[in-house]
C-alpha cells in the first residue's frame, strides 16, 4: 500500500499545523533534529549518519535509541552525502551552500567496505521487520562529492548489502544538471528496482554559477508526472514524501495532488 509520509519539520511548532498535517498524512517521517517529537505513527526515520564512512560506537548507540524510542518504525534511511570525513560547507558559489573537501578522503573501495561492515551491524539492530535504505545525494563540482553520486556506486551499496533505495528526485535532477548529463540517462543507472520511498520537491538554478541546487521548491508539473510514472513502473514503492516546508497551505495542496494518484 502506497502511503504519504510527511516529514516532522518546523511546521510542527504550530499546534494547528500539526493537526492539519497529521490528518492529511498516512504516517510521519522523523529526522535527527526532531528525534524528541512524540507524535504517533512515525513509520520512517531519515538519519544523517553515513554508513559509507567509519561509524563510531556512539553512532550505533544512537541507532539503538531510535529503534527503542520509535515504536511504529518501519523504514530507516541514511545519507551518503560526501566522500570525506570533515567536509567544509561554503556559500561563495551557490546560495544553498556546497561541501568542499575536508579531513580524510575515502577511496571508493573503503566506502564500500565501510558500508558492508556498518550495514551488517545496522541490520542486527533493526532486525527483519524494519527496512533499511540509502538516499542519493546531489552532486556539486568539488572533490567532496567524489564517487558518492555515481550511479554505479549507489547501486553497489544498495545491491551488495541487500538494502533499499530512497530516490530523491530533485537530488537526481541537480546531479544530472551539474554533471551535464541527461536526467533520464542518470536515472536509468540508479537501483530503481529497489526503491522504497520517493522524496519530492523541485530544485532551482543559481543565476550566477548556473549550478542546480535542491531548493525544496513546490513540486511542479514535471515532478507530478515523474512520480506518476515511477509509481506505475515500480509498484513496490511504499512511501511518497513531499519535502516542501515554506507554508502549510501549499504543502497540503501538494500532498492532495499526490494523494489523488494513490
Amino acid at each position: 500500500m502506497l502511503k504519504i509520509a510527511t516529514p516532522i519539520s518546523h511546521l510542527f511548532n504550530d499546534v494547528l499545523y500539526v493537526q492539519k498535517i497529521i490528518e492529511i498524512s498516512d504516517c510521519l517521517e522523523c529526522r535527527d533534529r526532531t528525534f524528541d517529537n512524540i507524535s504517533s505513527n512515525q513509520e520512517l526515520f531519515h538519519c544523517e549518519l553515513e554508513p559509507i564512512h567509519i561509524l563510531k560506537e556512539e553512532d550505533f548507540k544512537y541507532l539503538e535509541d531510535i529503534k527503542s524510542q520509535k515504536k511504529d518504525l518501519k523504514l530507516i534511511t541514511f545519507h551518503m552525502a560526501t566522500s570525506c570525513t570533515q567536509p567544509k560547507l561554503e556559500y561563495t558559489k551557490i546560495k544553498s551552500g556546497m561541501f568542499e573537501l575536508g579531513g580524510y578522503s575515502y577511496s571508493k573501495e573503503e566506502m564500500l567496505n565501510n558500508a558492508k561492515d556498518n550495514f551488517k551491524k545496522i541490520k542486527d539492530i533493526f532486525g527483519d521487520e524494519i527496512k533499511i535504505a540509502v538516499e542519493n545525494n546531489n552532486y556539486y563540482p568539488t572533490e567532496a562529492y567524489k564517487y558518492i553520486t555515481d550511479e554505479n556506486f549507489i547501486s553497489e551499496v544498495v545491491n551488495k548489502n541487500n538494502i533499499y533505495f530512497l530516490f530523491d528526485i530533485a537530488h537526481a535532477q541537480v546531479t544530472a544538471h551539474n554533471k551535464r548529463i541527461s536526467f533520464e540517462d542518470y536515472k536509468s543507472g540508479l537501483p530503481l528496482d529497489r526503491v522504497v520511498q520517493l522524496h519530492i520537491c523541485s530544485p532551482d538554478i543559481d543565476s550566477i554559477s548556473n549550478l542546480a541546487y535542491d531548493a525544496h521548491n513546490y513540486p511542479d508539473e514535471f515532478k507530478l508526472n515523474e512520480v506518476k510514472n515511477l509509481i506505475k513502473e515500480y509498484p513496490h514503492i511504499q512511501y511518497l514524501t513531499v519535502e516542501y516546508y515554506r507554508d502549510i497551505e501549499n504543502l497540503i495542496k501538494s500532498i492532495n495532488k499526490f494523494k489523488e494518484m494513490i
